[in-house]
This record gives C-alpha cells, sequence and structure tokens, in this order.
C-alpha cells in the first residue's frame, strides 16, 4: 500500500473536494477475513456526512465472544439485520466517483469487503494508521519501520473526540485525524502537536530532492 509521505508530496491530497473522499470502518466477529465476518459497518463522507451506519447480520457466525468484549456487539444486536451480502449495491455505489478511501489500519476493513465479493473501486487509499506511524515516532527496531500506534493515540494527538470500537465513532475520527493531518482541518481541533506529519513530508522531498541533485551531478 502507498506510503503517502514518503513521496514528498501530499498536494493532490491537500487539493480534493471533500464530496470525492470517504472514510469507512467495520467492527467484525475476530481478525480473518478469511473466516470471519463483519458485524457493523459506516461510511462518512469527507464533508462528514455519514453515508450508511448499520449493525450487520453475519451469516456464519452465532457468537463471537472475544470480539464481542472489545466492541460490545451481542447476537441480539445484529438479529433481523441486513446482511452483508444485502448491502453489497449500496456499498458499491458509495465507492464510485470516489478520488480517495481514507481508514485506520484500511486494508483490514478492504479485505473483508473483497472478501464478501464487494468491490473498492480503483480509488486512492490514504491509511491514516500507517501514515500517522512517523509523527508518533516509535521506532521498532526488529521491523525496521515506525510503530503503529491505535487509532485513541492518534484521536488524543489531534484532539478529536472519539468513541472507540464504534464503527461510525471510529470513522468520525478517523477522517478528523485525516484532514488535520494534511493542514485541512476539519474538526476545528485545537490540539497543537509536538510533531506535524506536514514535516514529516517535507523531510522526505528533501530527501528525494537532494538524491536526484545527487545525480545530476
Amino acid at each position: 500500500m502507498r506510503l503517502w509521505y514518503r513521496t514528498g508530496d501530499i498536494a493532490a491530497l491537500r487539493e480534493l473536494s471533500c464530496d470525492r473522499v470517504v472514510c469507512f470502518d467495520v467492527e467484525t466477529t475476530g481478525l480473518d477475513p478469511r473466516t470471519d465476518e463483519v458485524l457493523q459497518i459506516a461510511f462518512v463522507r469527507g464533508d462528514g456526512e455519514v453515508l450508511l451506519s448499520r449493525f450487520v447480520r453475519p451469516e456464519h457466525h452465532s457468537s463471537w465472544p472475544l470480539a464481542q468484549r472489545t466492541h460490545g456487539i451481542s447476537p441480539s444486536m445484529v438479529e433481523g439485520c441486513p446482511s452483508l451480502a444485502l448491502l453489497k449495491p449500496e456499498i458499491e455505489e458509495f465507492f464510485e466517483g470516489i478520488d480517495l478511501i481514507v481508514g485506520y489500519n484500511v486494508a483490514f476493513d478492504l479485505l473483508f469487503l473483497q472478501t464478501a465479493g464487494i468491490s473498492s473501486s480503483s480509488a486512492l487509499v490514504f491509511d491514516v494508521m500507517r501514515e500517522f506511524a512517523p509523527v508518533a515516532g516509535r521506532w521498532d527496531a526488529d521491523s525496521q519501520r515506525y510503530a503503529w500506534v491505535s487509532l485513541a493515540y492518534c484521536a488524543r494527538y489531534y484532539g478529536v473526540p472519539l468513541h472507540a470500537h464504534d464503527a461510525l465513532g471510529d470513522a468520525r475520527a478517523t477522517m478528523a485525524c485525516f484532514w488535520a493531518m494534511i493542514g485541512r482541518d476539519s474538526a476545528r481541533s485545537h490540539a497543537t502537536p509536538s510533531r506535524s506529519y506536514l514535516d514529516v513530508v517535507a523531510r522526505y522531498s528533501r530527501a528525494r530532492t537532494r538524491r536526484r541533485g545527487g545525480k545530476d551531478e
């Protein structure tokens, strides 16, 4: 998955129209997209409009005690709700005409949709979790990369309210963090982060310029 900060150029992101950006999140029965299922899904447009917020009835699971301890979604809460297959046309419509898909560990969420046969179009993707990692600045020596941190940490960093482990709450917070990171803070956060995502991008831009200069010499 593309890491925007490594390109040293996010001008295209800053010029995006809000109505062509969508953020989504899912809560699931577990962590394996091959065997687990979606229990809740939410889509939020770039301007904050909620496009979808629904509980989803799984077709192959009747209980999920470990996951329920985290997100609190019980079997009774999804009883009588539509299946993901039933929501497929509506979900695919949200992705049509979209320039950018935003999420927190978005590859995980997209994989659940892909496993269910739902197409997410050819839109570009911005994973706030991966993009925020160098801002958090926790270097993982074993994997030789910046460590990923929780959405709760990211939201606190930007002063964004968060109702954690709720698909709509997570999607709203992730979208707000995205705009804050690229300098279009729709959350009107009053936080003053010690490190800026724009500084990270600028650092990589300078490095790319130096490398190109070296090749020309």
